[in-house]
C-alpha cells in the first residue's frame, strides 16, 4: 500500500513495487549522474559517491530496471520529467541511457527542454570545455501515446468557423535557479522555481507526480506550491530526514 504526500527512505524499486499499475500522472526527477571523481586536489562528493561511480553498463541497467518501473506505473498519458547532465569523462552517457531506453521499454523522448542556471560548472579552468550553463531535461512518454500525452498547455483563441485550437508559446527553454540554497551536503539538486515551472507545462491541479530520487524533497515542494500531490523515494537517510524537515 503506498500512502500520498509521503516520503519512503528506501531504494525506488522497493517504493514501485508498492505503487499501482497506471497510478501516477507524471515523474519528475534527477538521477545521480555517474560523475564522483577523485581529483588531485580534493574530492568531489555530489551527495551520493557511493552509489555514483560505476561502469557504464551498470549504471545504464540500472537506470532501465528503474524506467521499466515507471513505465508500469505511469498512467497512459503520464509524462516523465528526467534531468541528466554530463560530465566532461563521459559526455554521451545521457544519450545512450536515452537510446537504452527507447529500445528497451514503452516509453520514448518526445521533447528536450534546455534548462538554463543561474550559474554553470565547471569554472574556467579548461582549455577546451565548455562550462555547463544549460543541462537537459528529456520528456518522456508511453510510445503508444506520443502524440495524446497529457499537457497543460492554455488555449490562446479557437478558429470559429474550423474550431480548431492554437496555443500560447511554450519554449523547449526554461531559466530557473541552480537550487533553493539549502545548506546540504548534497550538491546535485535542482530548484523548486524548476518543478514548478515544469508543472505549469504538464500537469494540472491533482496531479500525482513521482520523484525516485527526492534528495531533499524539492520536487515535493514544486508539487504542494502548484496544488499537485507527490510520492518521493530517497535511499539517503539524511537527506530524506532533511527532505521530512523541510516539507513537515
Amino acid at each position: 500500500m503506498i500512502n500520498i504526500n509521503s516520503f519512503y527512505n528506501e531504494d525506488n524499486i522497493k517504493t514501485m513495487n508498492k505503487i499501482p499499475d497506471n497510478f501516477i500522472d507524471g515523474i519528475i526527477t534527477s538521477p545521480p549522474y555517474n560523475i564522483t571523481t577523485k581529483r588531485k586536489d580534493g574530492y568531489y562528493n555530489n551527495g551520493y559517491s557511493d552509489i555514483d561511480n560505476l561502469t557504464e553498463e551498470k549504471y545504464i541497467n540500472l537506470r532501465i530496471n528503474e524506467f521499466k518501473e515507471f513505465q508500469r506505473i505511469l498512467k497512459p498519458r503520464g509524462v516523465i520529467c528526467y534531468n541528466m547532465s554530463y560530465h566532461n569523462q563521459n559526455p554521451i552517457l545521457p544519450i545512450l541511457l536515452m537510446t537504452r531506453v527507447h529500445n528497451d521499454t514503452n516509453l520514448t523522448l518526445t521533447d528536450i527542454i534546455s534548462w538554463k542556471k543561474s550559474n554553470s560548472i565547471p569554472f574556467q579552468s579548461s582549455s577546451n570545455k565548455l562550462s555547463r550553463i544549460c543541462e537537459n531535461i528529456y520528456i518522456l512518454v508511453h510510445k503508444e501515446n506520443l502524440h495524446d500525452f497529457e499537457a497543460n498547455k492554455k488555449i490562446s483563441k479557437i478558429n470559429e468557423k474550423t474550431g480548431q485550437k492554437f496555443y500560447k508559446a511554450y519554449y523547449n527553454f526554461i531559466t530557473a535557479k541552480n537550487n533553493d540554497r539549502i545548506k546540504s551536503k548534497l550538491k546535485a539538486s535542482y530548484s523548486t522555481e524548476l518543478v514548478e515551472k515544469l508543472i505549469n507545462i504538464y500537469f494540472k491541479d491533482g496531479s500525482l507526480i513521482y520523484d525516485p530520487f527526492m534528495g531533499i524533497g524539492t520536487t515535493a515542494r514544486g508539487c504542494l506550491n502548484k496544488n499537485c500531490n507527490f510520492i518521493g523515494s530517497e535511499l539517503n537517510e539524511e537527506f530524506y530526514s532533511q527532505s521530512i524537515e523541510m516539507n513537515s
